[in-house]
């Protein structure tokens, strides 16, 4: 029933209520005050339905509200269900209607791309597995970009700028300090994991698990690539992305090691590396190396045979070097790598700066057709841009 309708009826109830009274008649002054009230309610009515009236036809066009439906909490195993039937579903081309839960694979609140896409535990899902492929993503400064749109990035250098004696007395002007401030825009670039092809009877076939299907699909290929991106700013074909210039281009060269063949040595390269980052950065500066170059430094010992690193006392947490976490980046160079940079030390979080879309995935229901297969490919965007220039040191190993 809409509003109009609403008030119409009280407005009817309270003229029918006055006139039963009337009929019945006003004999005491409670009655004929009773009489002038539903009179006034019918007015106070009349003058509500005048006002929707107006608006209605001033904007025609106006959608008709709809109710929010309520939602109740369910079993884990029963949303598992109803998303793995609405993710095949999806993948055949088709909503399923038996599913009343269609919220959950909107590809956003507001539906604005349309269509049933994936549930929203992805964005979720992307997080963690960017934890083990790709965790260097935890300490860099990142930025949601929802639109894709360019975002400007400022920055203001101070570190020129202290504190001048006034001397007593001194009838100098106080010369002017002004910190140095810039700024770039950040623009991002559309990369993809690939497509994955599927045959449409397999896909009526068998009972997958979503989550496990949805991280095959993509969280080791979208982590992989985005180390690098990050890293080299290169894609995982090698090719050089335009808004992406690599933390190996951004930090400056803090140590070179005196031969390639010699190696890394603790006391000539590892302490002096440490000792080129601005104590300022020092708080949240991390060590990034493979997993080879990692393990070479388990073989460095003292005068005394004692290791110089020890590896973290738990599974899962990350080793220490010189009390800061070493980050395993798969990305950096090989200890054979002349002129490679296999160590980068310092603060992500103040001297890169990631700017990333939502992961998208998109369908191909009908480019296959014709072989009754579907496709999916996960895509998203990614810009990333330098702040502070000395946060991030590198370690360059010799030219031969």
């Amino acid at each position: 029933m809409s509003k109009i309708s609403q008030l119409t009826d009280q407005k009817n109830k309270a003229l029918a209520d006055a006139t039963s009274l009337v009929h019945r008649g006003l004999k005491t002054a409670e009655d004929k005050q009773q009489y002038e009230r539903m009179l006034a309610e019918a007015d106070g009515f009349q003058e509500d339905i005048d006002m929707l009236n107006r608006i209605d036809r001033a904007m025609p066009n106006l959608p008709t509200p709809v109710a929010v439906p309520t939602t109740v909490d369910e079993h884990p195993e029963q949303r598992r269900t109803k998303l793995n039937s609405a993710w095949r579903s999806y993948l055949k081309g088709a909503v399923d209607v038996r599913i009343p839960e269609h919220r959950d694979i909107l590809t956003s609140t507001s539906g604005a791309d349309g269509g049933a896409l994936i549930p929203q535990e992805f964005n979720d899902f992307v997080a963690q597995s960017l934890k083990y492929f790709a965790p260097l993503t935890q300490y860099v400064r990142t930025r949601n970009s929802t639109n894709g749109r360019p975002v400007k990035v400022s920055r203001v250098d101070d570190t020129a700028n202290g504190m001048n004696l006034i001397a007593e007395g001194s009838t100098a002007s106080i010369a002017e300090a002004d910190p140095t401030f810039s700024s770039s825009t950040v623009f991002l670039d559309l990369f993809s994991t690939g497509q994955t092809r599927y045959s449409n009877e397999l896909l009526q076939d068998s009972e997958f698990d979503l989550v496990q299907f949805l991280t095959n699909l993509a969280s080791s290929r979208y982590g992989r690539g985005l180390e690098r991106i990050l890293t080299r700013g290169l894609d995982s074909s090698g090719n050089a992305t335009p808004n992406n210039p690599g933390m190996v281009s951004l930090a400056g060269v803090g140590n070179t090691t005196a031969t390639l063949s010699g190696g890394i040595g603790f006391a000539a390269n590892i302490v002096p590396l440490f000792d080129s980052l601005d104590t300022a950065y020092l708080p949240r500066a991390v060590w990034q190396m493979t997993s080879k170059t990692r393990n070479s430094l388990l073989a460095l010992e003292d005068s005394t045979s004692r290791p110089y690193f020890v590896p973290a006392p738990t599974a899962d947490g990350f080793d220490m070097l010189l009390g800061k976490p070493i980050i395993i980046n798969q990305s950096l160079d090989q200890l054979n790598t002349a002129n490679g940079i296999p160590i980068l030390f310092g603060s992500l979080y103040e001297g890169i700066e990631l700017v990333s879309s939502e992961v998208r995935v998109t369908n191909l229901r009908e480019r296959y057709a014709d072989v009754n297969e579907g496709a999916v490919i996960v895509s998203t965007r990614v810009g990333s841009t330098g702040l502070a220039s000395g946060a991030i040191k590198a370690l360059k190993l010799a030219a031969s």
